[in-house]
């Protein structure tokens, strides 16, 4: 049977964003040029733009798509924690490896380069934004998080995930590996007080 348009268009948005998400991994956004990331995708230059208006549209919805990756495997590893299993360690643990992966390599690439480019950090606002949201519901259903009142709940996800992502940029250029139980034993202990 063939393929309809609304197939070979979504099929190709696809193969652009699985392009780009592995050339930032790859070589960083610097140099995800338009031209890397179609020939990585086996497309047309001009299929990129054909999709979207513009690079910083098109790294938007990169970033979206890293987005979605990142809460659907924090959402199913979240789900599978042992009930016998203390809860706290193991979402930090879960926090700080999604933070430490690869595809999130590209949401750091995406905030540097958003820093200093103003056409990608106003598309860029509006999808972190997004995200932030649908982190701290996905968190919410954490096992312990009723827990904690609701406007201290906010603040520490966002102290914790801010400090796995740091330590993630870190980890690139200086692995500290004795940091990382370490790290995650001493915000059990400050988190449980």
């Amino acid at each position: 049977m063939a393929r309809t348009q609304q197939q070979r268009r979504e099929e190709t948005v696809a193969r652009l964003l699985d392009a780009a998400i592995d050339t930032i991994i790859e070589v960083g956004y610097a140099k995800a040029s338009a031209a890397v990331i179609a020939k990585r995708a086996k497309v047309s230059d001009g299929a990129l733009f054909r999709h979207f208006p513009t690079m910083s549209d098109f790294m938007a919805a990169t970033a979206q798509e890293v987005a979605r990756r990142q809460l659907e495997a924090g959402s199913k590893l979240v789900a599978e924690i042992p009930a016998e299993q203390p809860a706290l360690p193991a979402v930090l643990t879960i926090l700080r490896d999604i933070a430490g992966s690869e595809t999130n390599t590209v949401w750091h690439e995406l905030m540097m380069a958003a820093r200093t480019d103003e056409k990608l950090r106003v598309p860029l606002q509006t999808v972190l934004a997004e995200y932030i949201d649908n982190i701290y519901e996905t968190a919410k259903s954490a096992p312990g998080a009723d827990q904690i009142p609701e406007d201290v709940f906010a603040v520490l996800l966002t102290i914790v995930i801010n400090t796995f992502d740091g330590a993630a940029m870190v980890r690139r250029v200086l692995p500290l590996p004795e940091l990382e139980e370490a790290r995650i034993a001493m915000l059990v202990a400050l988190l449980s007080r």
